[in-house]
């Protein structure tokens, strides 16, 4: 990243001092920093990625269009603070949030982040497919968790069923059982501090796509 869209000390200053003064006219008052520390840094990672996964297997983009507002919806949650107290974006194929398939999920907040990479977050009927093609392309998906493992990667497994879905009962003695199980198909990559402040950012969140490269493409997306 260039000087004028590096993260640095101050985009973390940002995030502390907003859980601490987490109301709008404090947020109105520092919104340049905001900008400048955040926003525009964030952005300009994304658009980085993009030029530099333009040839993967299956290009993933992002820009500001793929950013999270930093705004709360409040209308349903006890908690009525106004902004989230991180920033978030997408990497996907379509260039737009609205996107059912796998992406690329980048978050920063106070403490550093992480990255994301999978189908997260998806309904059981948007699961099924995928989970119908481990077991018919078992084969195939084989080499996608050994691509992983040879990659020093596994899916992240803390959000599992503790029973099968819902239509595959029958499949409890599967050799992928244990991913069929699970809520969200994801690997993960950590972001301390020093990965952001450094630029290294980039090169991890990279590698963590295209280490995933062969599970985002396992399945298409989903209806």
């Amino acid at each position: 990243m260039t000087a004028n869209n590096a993260f640095t000390a101050k985009s973390f200053d940002f995030f502390e001092g907003l859980a601490a003064n987490n109301d709008r006219d404090w947020f109105n008052d520092n919104k340049d920093a905001f900008t400048t520390q955040l926003e525009d840094p964030f952005i300009h990672l994304l658009e980085t990625l993009s030029n530099r996964l333009a040839d993967a297997p299956r290009a993933l983009s992002g820009g500001k269009a793929t950013v999270f507002r930093m705004n709360r919806d409040v209308r349903f949650s006890a908690d009525k603070q106004p902004y989230k107290t991180n920033l978030s974006g997408l990497l996907t194929p379509s260039g737009s949030k609205k996107e059912a398939s796998g992406i690329v999920y980048v978050h920063l907040d106070a403490t550093g982040g992480f990255a994301a990479a999978g189908y997260y977050n998806f309904s059981p009927a948007q699961l099924g497919p995928i989970r119908d093609a481990m077991v018919e392309k078992a084969d195939r998906f084989d080499d996608v968790m050994a691509h992983l493992g040879k990659a020093g990667r596994d899916l992240d497994r803390t959000d599992s069923l503790t029973a099968m879905p819902k239509g595959f009962a029958e499949q409890s003695e599967h050799r992928h059982a244990a991913e069929i199980r699970l809520k969200s198909l994801i690997v993960r990559e950590p972001l301390p501090k020093a990965a952001w402040l450094t630029g290294d950012v980039i090169d991890r969140v990279e590698a963590l796509a295209r280490d995933a490269m062969p599970l985002l493409t396992f399945a298409g997306p989903a209806q």
